[in-house]
């Protein structure tokens, strides 16, 4: 089906300079963009038809992409990988005293069955028995989205190595994506969806809370379901597997190192209302102690927080020298541009537990130099040259930076395929034991298999790794 490309017009009576303007500064489809030039990261919000449904179908269209062309007072064209690949592009014209700005969005393929998804028309895919199909859940849309934006891209490059190696026992791999939306009803509903596509394995690119969501809905279903970024970790169960980084590792990399650095010793924990929050200040406090330091005061938001001011002021209140957040995706965007905004910079220093690449490409520049972050792969370090020049090679456009996240993906699903391969594997728990040594995995007792926990530290907007 050739692409779409859908126009809106909003009228204000702002002239076209003033209206440029409030666009620029963020008082126009809620643009953040640290500065409006070619290159720069920028996420815009579309409002979706009059507002009445308060679900996740009558959400705004958050999209994150580049400012690809600038007119200044005339037009803004922005080229955008979330939830769809496709150009924004906004125009001004005079309307008498005001403004009549044109919207003009182009829609693929995939853009077009994400907003059928989105508004709940779209059925599940029919099974195909010459396709061994496997699903990728994940954030396309929704505050966890910032986060996920390299990952379907990474996923089909893995899934277009393993075709090029043969298939999965001479059969095609096909990918089938399904979006959460970062809500955890969302999420159940789109698995089930993704399982009635014919997907043997999902693998779950999401929040903690949509994947223990996903996880209830798809049990006693044979579907096996592999959470492949940091999580708190939780009771094992047949058909779940959970990869990715630990908040005791990463607090134990981190917090010790950052203690010693700044001689510091009092923390304010600030985090998500939901079960990785919980895990990883619980995890963080166990280390806090065993390092001689105390907790002066700790908060948790709403997923979706933009406000962190009432936060910010518990902070200060609290005297704490230290802060930890585990907070996600835009979340963390909004909290740490507050706390360069207030001032928190001159007095505190930060450990940020979900701080990756995309996220901190939206923060910006300076907003977040200092923050600590702690995973096992930053795209900075050395030996990551290789994946790099494979990700990048088949676009001719800025495409989001990679990062643990979604390089942990990649390599989830390239083991897959090798587990599904060996001839021992005859059943999904097999599979799932195989899948266990990948370099990410972790042992029953949370200790990690391979990779160390490396340390990277926010310089002029990009994280550099530390030797600590």
């Amino acid at each position: 089906m050739p692409g779409l490309s859908v126009t809106a017009h909003i009228v204000t009576t702002d002239p076209p300079g003033s209206a440029f303007e409030r666009l620029e500064t963020g008082q126009l489809l809620e643009l953040e963009c640290e500065q409006l030039t070619v290159g720069s990261a920028v996420a815009i919000s579309l409002p979706v038809g009059d507002g009445a449904r308060a679900d996740v179908a009558g959400m705004p269209i958050t999209l994150l992409g580049y400012v690809a062309g600038v007119k200044r007072g005339r037009s803004v064209v922005i080229a955008h990988h979330q939830p769809w690949r496709g150009r924004l592009t906004i125009r001004f014209f005079p309307d008498g005293t005001g403004t009549r700005i044109v919207l003009e969005s182009s829609l693929d393929q995939d853009g077009i069955s994400w907003l059928a998804h989105k508004r709940g028309f779209a059925p599940p895919e029919p099974p195909r028995s010459d396709r061994h199909r496997i699903g990728l859940l994940v954030s396309k849309s929704g505050s966890a989205a910032v986060f996920a934006q390299a990952t379907e891209a990474l996923a089909a490059l893995a899934v277009e190595e393993i075709n090029a190696n043969g298939g999965v026992g001479g059969v095609v791999v096909e990918l089938v994506i399904g979006d959460d939306a970062s809500d955890s009803a969302a999420g159940a509903a789109t698995a089930l969806r993704l399982m009635k596509s014919g997907c043997r394995t999902i693998f779950a690119c999401v929040t903690s809370a949509t994947f223990n969501a996903a996880a209830s809905a798809l049990q006693n279903t044979g579907v096996l379901l592999v959470h492949t970024v940091l999580n708190e970790g939780g009771r094992s169960r047949r058909g779940i597997l959970r990869l990715g980084e630990r908040p005791l590792e990463q607090a134990r990399a981190g917090i010790p190192a950052l203690m010693s650095e700044t001689g510091s010793r009092t923390w304010f924990l600030v985090g998500q209302r939901y079960s990785w929050s919980y895990g990883a200040h619980w995890a963080t406090r166990r280390v806090i102690a065993e390092s001689t330091g105390s907790v002066a005061g700790e908060a948790y938001v709403p997923l979706g927080t933009i406000d962190f001011s009432h936060v910010i002021e518990s902070i200060t209140r609290s005297g704490a020298e230290l802060i930890l957040s585990s907070l996600v995706g835009h979340d963390e965007v909004f909290f740490e541009r507050q706390c360069a905004e207030y001032g928190l910079r001159a007095t505190t220093r930060t450990f940020a537990l979900v701080l990756d690449e995309a996220t901190q490409q939206l923060i910006g520049n300076s907003d977040a130099d200092g923050v600590w972050a702690a995973f096992g792969y930053f795209q900075a370090a050395t030996g990551n040259d290789d994946l790099e020049k494979r990700y990048n090679a088949n676009s001719n456009e800025l495409l989001p930076p990679l990062s643990s996240l979604s390089e942990t993906t990649y390599e989830a699903i390239l083991a897959y395929a090798r587990a599904v391969d060996t001839p021992s594997a005859g059943d999904p728990e097999t599979i799932l034991r195989q899948l266990a040594v990948t370099p990410k995995s972790f042992t029953d007792n949370d200790v990690p298999l391979h990779r160390p926990i490396l340390i990277a530290e926010s310089r002029r907007g990009r994280l550099y790794p530390r030797s600590l």
